[in-house]
């Protein structure tokens, strides 16, 4: 495995082709099975059992959603929403399978763990025996340990039938006759329907929330008891949810240190690369550009209540910490390529940027990949800005957002110049000019910006 993921890494490179931004890349990602029709017919067969066991009150109601649903999900796997990667699932089967041995009464059978591509730090169960693993949670997991509790909470979420349970509670609410009462008041109201029907939204969703609430701290208690029969360390359930608790509030949660990366001896850097707009209005309040992405974290709510019970539960439990295994280390290189990958493939420069220069500080990307990435991103910048097209490629900077270390990377690609970019690329170039000596792309990169600088 080690051996296919270090090629994997050395092959990392980008040919730019046009200003399009079309990338040839020897990134070895799988964005579709193998075996694409038996896991279409599995996805299928699961949501169908779901609707057989269902209540037969609202049979037709949940048949509707959960139809929805697995089209939605097929529709995401043709769409390459998820990786389908042999080593990363041999890693990952070496974990689960010491969880279904240390616990012989989860029936596994038919459980399947898709690889999804998202860099936000979360993991899902659709109580059908299809569960999520998302690339950005190994981003925040030290040990095969806090991975293994993460998946005996997802796995304790089946036992417990918890997404049949909301699902049901969902519709009963939803169909009840109090709340049938408060649609209809709010239908025959003539002025400030749209305020009610937000009222009445935000009502619902509290009352839901309460349930998802319950349903997560009693996930937590049943995975620790799984987790607690198993070999791993029993103080990485706390440390894993401690993890996830700073991803509710920053999902970059690592500083990309542009000033150490972009100073150079013949070209300092400028500190009003990183100024800030001043917003036309007193904003006070905060957000995320990645909010609805992070609601999804939301149904791990109340994070620090949870700690502290989990913390009760294993208060004679305490152990060392354990470090990153060889072959997690290995998995996190190559996630990491893969997000950086993805990203350009999405054409979001400021997040390829951004990993590259944390993945390179965390020693999880090599000097030469290094090197290639961010002298091949600051020519497309400089492509781009020439071309007038670079703010297809780097959203502007919400004034709400509340994710600074993102933000300062797209405050310095926005507040630098040409005339700054072309003297920055070849600054680059030279200070790596020694290690990069033979590689061919490195020198192409730098004959660009050699160009640029002639007076």
């Amino acid at each position: 495995m080690k051996k296919n993921l270090l090629r994997f890494f050395f092959l990392v490179y980008f040919l730019w082709i046009n200003i399009s931004f079309s990338f040839s890349q020897n990134v070895v990602l799988k964005y579709l099975p193998a075996n694409k029709d038996s896991v279409i017919t599995y996805v299928k067969s699961a949501s169908e059992k779901t609707i057989r066991g269902c209540d037969k009150k609202y049979k037709d109601e949940v048949k509707k959603i959960i139809s929805e649903r697995r089209g939605n999900f097929i529709k995401d796997i043709e769409d390459s929403t998820y990786i389908f990667d042999d080593d990363i699932s041999r890693y990952l089967k070496s974990i689960l399978n010491e969880i279904y041995t240390s616990n012989p009464t989860i029936d596994s059978k038919d459980f399947y763990f898709f690889l999804d591509k998202s860099t936000i730090p979360n993991a899902a169960c659709y109580g059908d025996g299809i569960f999520t693993l998302n690339l950005g949670l190994f981003n925040f997991v030290d040990n095969d340990d806090e991975l293994a509790y993460i998946f005996c909470h997802e796995i304790a979420h089946f036992a417990l039938a918890h997404n049949q349970k909301n699902l049901l509670s969902r519709i009963e609410k939803l169909q009840s006759k109090d709340t049938k009462k408060e649609i209809r008041k709010v239908n025959n109201q003539t002025y400030g329907k749209r305020k009610l029907y937000a009222e009445l939204v935000e009502k619902l969703s509290y009352n839901f929330s309460k349930r998802n609430r319950s349903s997560e701290v009693q996930a937590d208690s049943l995975g620790f008891i799984f987790f607690g029969k198993t070999k791993f360390n029993k103080s990485s359930s706390v440390s894993a949810l401690k993890k996830l608790e700073v991803s509710d509030s920053i999902v970059f949660n690592e500083n990309a240190r542009i000033k150490e990366h972009f100073n150079f001896e013949n070209y300092p850097f400028k500190e009003n690369w990183l100024l800030k707009d001043e917003p036309l209005f007193d904003v006070k309040d905060t957000s995320n550009d990645y909010s609805l992405d992070k609601d999804s974290l939301k149904t791990h709510p109340d994070m620090s209540f949870r700690i502290a019970i989990l913390s009760k539960m294993m208060a004679d439990k305490k152990e060392a910490m354990s470090s990153a295994t060889d072959k997690l280390k290995v998995i996190k290189r190559f996630v990491g390529l893969a997000i950086i990958s993805n990203s350009i493939n999405e054409k979001r420069l400021d997040l390829a940027l951004y990993y590259t220069l944390v993945l390179f500080d965390k020693k999880e990307i090599d000097e030469r990949t290094y090197c290639l990435l961010v002298g091949q991103l600051l020519q497309k910048v400089y492509e781009l800005k020439a071309n007038h097209t670079f703010g297809r490629y780097v959203t502007q900077i919400s004034p709400f957002s509340d994710e600074e270390n993102l933000n300062q990377v797209k405050r310095f690609l926005h507040n630098t110049e040409l005339k700054n970019i072309r003297k920055i690329g070849l600054n680059f170039c030279e200070k790596y000019q020694e290690p990069m000596k033979n590689d061919i792309d490195f020198k192409k990169t730098t004959l660009f910006f050699n160009k640029l600088n002639i007076n």
